[in-house]
């Protein structure tokens, strides 16, 4: 049989539902439970269940997208901000192009390497460790790296003298402003800093945050003549490689002021040619977590150092600290920092002992510690363990949430026109003085002798074909930015939470008329609920359950609320 107080409490929340239906602001109930009619009532339930299947269906659509934090990038012009003119570094791809080091030639060097190599093998050819640790594909592989051009200049004098040659490397500098007229007295070979590579030995770089900040502010152009001297015919070692370049020109790197150059990510230039680098300044800003998965830093400078934080070469740093832990020596394949060049040897440097006087036991333990240093750089970048560090230094790097980015475009044309030789030949070789040194004046003969008959009269049969040399030694680079004012490219959300907010409220709205009053209605009706279930309780309680005993009709029950026993227990 069922319990009186059961059946009363169910009347009870039966009759509490029915009110919140009959009254409540959401768009069908109160109609469906009003309606005598059961057509209507169908109707209006067909509509709530419909409406309620589709806004859960939308809903779970928008929570999804909203949960992958899309993210949509702005384009545009930052007007009213200067434009920045980047650094610029530029390398003779030529190293030998003013002749070889007076310290040591390159064949001397490739002999004594080859010395260095066998006496290694005799030195540690014996001993386990080497046998087990490894092999002689990473020995050979580790010495043939040496024995090229790189291996070389290693092994030289950072210090290296300027190279005898005239013209000399930078021809002519000019600087364009804004209105595109030439800045007079605003560049000059001062403007550039030299410094040493181990690919190309001498590089040098127009640094914009030295220059005049009124120089600065207005540059918008910058034009180079330069001179990659004569043909060399001297025999170097070949090596194909992605980090260096064996062509003949100069290697170009444009990147951000306060940056080192990473000439690995330039482009080259061949002489002949008159070249124009578009140059396209953006300002970009990204998102961090959850909106960008890699995340960003807000780091400007790099640690330990002056210079500005880019992504590529934190990591690479981050590569090298892996590389000098191991090793005790930095690697040419990746950037070194400039407060490192002269502290910290490169693997492969046996400068100290190509020349040495010391005993020969003393020589032995030199040569074996440089080489088993060489060999443990090239153990470790083809190991499984770098690739984890390689994989550490990306985590540890994050990419910048702000930086400025510079995209170039090149277009080159054969240059100069053999009208215009002689004229430049006149103007860079003449007035210089050039001529007076015996082996350009050879070079350039037959310029010399054809330029000479407009002054002594004299007929010289020389042909336009002859004319070769200053197309194979000079080249010119023009850098423009033709942009008004900067670009930006910015990443923003594509849902924020406000959208969200009222994405989400128009469709309850929409669909079901659902408000936050409507929530509250929802909380108010548990409310009641729990209010009438426990007041039941405790007059059931007091009575012993009598008045349940004789009185099955519910609406005499809810007569009985005003009743001493009911006030009694609401007072309770």
């Amino acid at each position: 049989m069922t319990n009186p107080l059961e059946l009363k409490m169910s009347q009870v929340i039966k009759s509490e539902i029915i009110k919140y239906g009959e009254n409540s602001s959401v768009r069908g109930i109160s109609k469906y439970f009003k309606s005598n009619d059961l057509f209507l009532r169908f109707l209006w339930l067909v509509l709530l269940v419909g409406s309620t299947t589709y806004m859960i269906y939308s809903l779970c659509i928008l929570l999804n997208d909203y949960y992958t934090y899309p993210v949509t990038t702005e384009y545009g012009e930052k007007i009213g901000q200067n434009i920045l003119f980047p650094d610029i570094t530029i390398c003779n791809l030529d190293p030998f192009n003013a002749g070889e080091s007076e310290e040591f030639s390159l064949n001397e060097y490739l002999i004594k390497l080859k010395t260095v190599k066998n006496r290694f093998l005799e030195i540690v050819g014996n001993d386990p460790p080497f046998n087990e640790s490894w092999s002689m594909k990473i020995v050979n592989n580790a010495f043939n790296e040496m024995a090229s051009v790189s291996g070389y200049i290693m092994n030289l004098n950072k210090n290296r003298p300027e190279l005898i040659d005239c013209p000399n490397f930078i021809v002519d500098c000019k600087f364009f402003g804004s209105n595109w007229f030439e800045m007079k007295d605003a560049c000059s070979v001062d403007n550039f800093t030299r410094r040493w590579n181990a690919n190309y030995y001498t590089c040098y770089t127009l640094k914009t945050g030295a220059l005049k900040k009124s120089y600065s502010k207005s540059i918008r152009g910058l034009d180079l003549l330069l001179n990659v001297g004569p043909v060399n015919l001297m025999k170097i070692p070949y090596k194909s490689s992605f980090t260096s370049s064996q062509s003949r020109g100069v290697q170009v790197s444009v990147h951000s002021p306060g940056t080192s150059p990473d000439l690995k990510r330039g482009f080259n230039v061949a002489p002949g040619t008159e070249n124009v680098v578009e140059i396209i300044q953006t300002e970009r800003k990204r998102l961090k977590v959850p909106y960008n998965k890699l995340d960003c830093t807000d780091e400007k400078m790099l640690s330990n150092s002056s210079e500005t934080y880019t992504h590529d070469l934190c990591t690479e740093y981050c590569q090298q600290d892996n590389m000098k832990n191991l090793c005790d020596c930095n690697t040419h394949l990746l950037s070194v920092p400039d407060k490192e060049m002269d502290d910290i040897p490169l693997c492969g440097n046996f400068t100290y002992f190509l020349h040495s006087q010391n005993n020969e036991s003393t020589l032995d333990d030199l040569i074996a510690d440089s080489v088993i240093c060489l060999c443990n750089s090239f153990t470790w970048t083809l190991s499984d363990f770098a690739e984890t560090n390689e994989k550490s230094c990306v985590k540890k790097c994050l990419i910048p949430c702000e930086e400025t980015m510079y995209q170039f475009y090149l277009t080159s044309v054969a240059w100069p026109q053999p009208s215009v030789q002689l004229d430049l030949f006149e103007k860079y070789f003449i007035k210089r003085g050039c001529i007076n040194h015996q082996r350009v004046k050879t070079r350039f003969i037959n310029y010399f002798n054809y330029y000479n008959q407009f002054f002594n009269s004299s007929y010289v049969n020389t042909s336009f074909s002859n004319f070769t040399q200053i197309s194979e030694s000079l080249l010119e680079i023009k850098f423009l930015i033709k942009q008004n004012f900067p670009y930006f490219q910015m990443d923003k959300p594509v849902y924020t939470s406000d959208m969200m907010v009222g994405t989400v409220g128009g469709m309850l709205s929409l669909w079901l008329g659902i408000t936050v009053a409507s929530a509250v209605e929802i909380v108010e009706l548990v409310y009641l609920l729990l209010k009438r279930c426990w007041e039941r309780y405790l007059n059931a309680k007091l009575n012993g359950n009598e008045e349940y005993k004789n009185d099955f009709n519910y609406d005499q029950v809810l007569k009985n609320e005003n009743s001493p026993h009911n006030t009694l227990s609401t007072k309770l």
